[in-house]
């Protein structure tokens, strides 16, 4: 059933004139080695530098970020004596520490600790593929995501380090936790690959600290879950199951087709289906309000080895009796989970990759409190319909995502501005950045959605700064985009204006 745009009041800037907070697009950083550079930025206040990794050229640039509306060429660092690339940068009070795989991926890393000038200071070793690391608020730590990705037949341990630099960097001390305490445990939801344990599989994929440095909130994207970890006594408390999106649901709507037009080409087509949304979160943060912990995450979603198109599964005819659903217009070219859903008879649910949206959650019981639902593809399909599931934020791929995990919302950051606070969100795909006032965590109000300019691609790491911390003296937002090696500089600010959007049916 097609789907047209109507004006459809939300709960956002409904019906009237609202402040809304947006952003200004005042600089563009080069790398000037293109693809596969400025994948992390990390701004150090203390020196108003920025430290960018390039993974796809084994280095660093430091960019002096004193006049943010004219930074000039930086200083890149070669890293190949110290691994296989960086992966995350992180830099605080001068110090600044960069995650490296080594050579055989999944062998132990290293994190590789410099000062602000690029001088080496001291080298630690961690997990097998330290993913991204960052450190607490008060830099007396640095905790590491040590993803152990398998590859070429070895399956190492996933892992988490936290490293103590209270006595500098020069007499870090590294504790490496494993997951193997949850080997036999109940993790509900959780995603485990048959006949692998617990420890061996996990993930971790990114960090968020809690505002106390108390706690650590680290995604685990391959199996749908968020581990915490207790920074007072370096151990692993838990692992959240983050469960699955119900896109039967009114407002959980989904375009699950790229050839769903005229010809068979892509449309835009939003439609409520029988499909589950497995979230797999990438980027993770934090906000404590009124004394609660929060973690929002960005639902990028992450296949293994098995994804499959539904037109290429056996579905069980008594919950699937119309078979259409599996012609290439409808839900045949989804891809879908092929470990989860199957019963005796086939397949009895289908359970796709993301839930194209970002999700707040409670920080203790790892319970859901929000999430945008489809608000993120309602709002492009009306303000920017050309770049609609696009890839590469371009026209030309319009609607090509759909059958994939749409515009795939993959980093996150956080930010206070005039006593609000907002949520910012990188949508790796159809590019740009989603903006919502989370200051109320169970109420979250979309404010702008601000496309990708200037062949800008793929927003990777986003970084809030703060007006008092900035030579503009103005709050800043950085975004990175790894496959154009740009680092666009926005200036946040309100403007009065009127924002509706939906689809009804026909």
């Amino acid at each position: 059933m097609k789907k047209t745009p109507l004006v459809l009041a939300m709960s956002l800037l409904a019906g009237s004139a609202n402040s809304a907070l947006v952003l200004d697009k005042v600089n563009t950083i080069n790398t000037t080695l293109g693809e596969g550079s400025a994948e992390i930025t990390s701004y150090d206040k203390s020196n108003q530098k920025l430290f960018v990794i390039n993974s796809g050229f084994n280095s660093f640039t430091i960019f002096d970020f004193t006049d943010p509306l004219n930074v000039a060429a930086g200083l890149t660092i070669n890293l190949s004596t110290y691994g296989g690339g960086p992966n995350s940068i992180a830099a605080h009070n001068g110090l600044v520490a960069v995650a490296v795989e080594a050579e055989v991926k999944t062998d132990a890393g290293s994190v590789v600790f410099f000062d602000a000038d690029g001088q080496f200071i001291n080298e630690v070793t961690v997990g097998a593929l330290p993913d991204m690391l960052t450190f607490t608020h008060d830099g007396q730590k640095i905790i590491v995501a040590n993803e152990g990705e398998p590859d070429e037949g070895v399956n190492p341990m996933g892992s988490i380090s936290i490293i103590d630099v209270s006595s500098g960097a020069a007499a870090a001390s590294v504790t490496n936790l494993d997951f193997t305490a949850f080997n036999n445990a109940d993790l509900g939801d959780t995603i485990i690959a048959d006949g692998v344990s617990v420890a061996n599989d996990v993930e971790p994929e990114y960090i968020a600290v809690s505002a106390d440095d108390s706690k650590a909130f680290v995604t685990l994207q391959e199996n749908n879950a968020v581990a915490v970890v207790n920074l007072t006594n370096n151990s692993i408390e838990a692992i959240q199951a983050l469960g699955f999106k119900d896109h039967s649901l009114k407002g959980n709507e989904l375009d699950a087709s790229d050839r769903d037009g005229e010809k068979g080409a892509g449309a835009i087509n939003m439609q409520n289906w029988s499909v589950k949304g497995i979230f797999m979160p990438d980027a993770i943060a934090s906000i404590n309000v009124e004394g609660v912990d929060y973690y929002l995450t960005a639902n990028e979603g992450d296949a293994r080895d098995e994804d499959v198109r539904v037109k290429d599964l056996t579905l069980d005819s008594n919950v699937f009796p119309d078979m259409t659903i599996q012609d290439d217009d409808q839900l045949g070219r989804l891809k879908v989970q092929s470990n989860l859903g199957m019963d005796k008879g086939g397949y009895t649910e289908l359970y796709s990759y993301g839930a194209r949206s970002f999700t707040i959650w409670n920080g203790d019981t790892g319970a859901q409190v929000f999430d945008s639902g489809s608000e993120f593809a309602q709002i492009i399909a009306t303000q920017n319909p050309e770049i609609f599931n696009a890839n590469d934020a371009t026209a030309d791929k319009f609607d090509e995502r759909s059958d994939d995990k749409g515009m795939e919302p993959e980093g996150i950051t956080t930010g206070v501005v005039d006593g609000k606070t907002y949520a910012f969100i990188g949508l790796e795909r159809t590019g740009g950045v989603m903006t919502y006032d989370v200051s109320n965590p169970m109420m979250p109000a979309f404010q702008s959605y601000t496309p990708a300019t200037d062949g800008d691609v793929a927003p990777e790491g986003l970084v809030f700064i703060p007006a008092a911390d900035n030579g503009l003296n103005q709050d800043v937002l950085l975004v990175s985009h790894e496959d154009t090696g740009t680092i666009a500089v926005y200036t946040l600010g309100d403007n009065d204006l009127i924002f509706n959007s939906g689809f009804e049916s026909e």
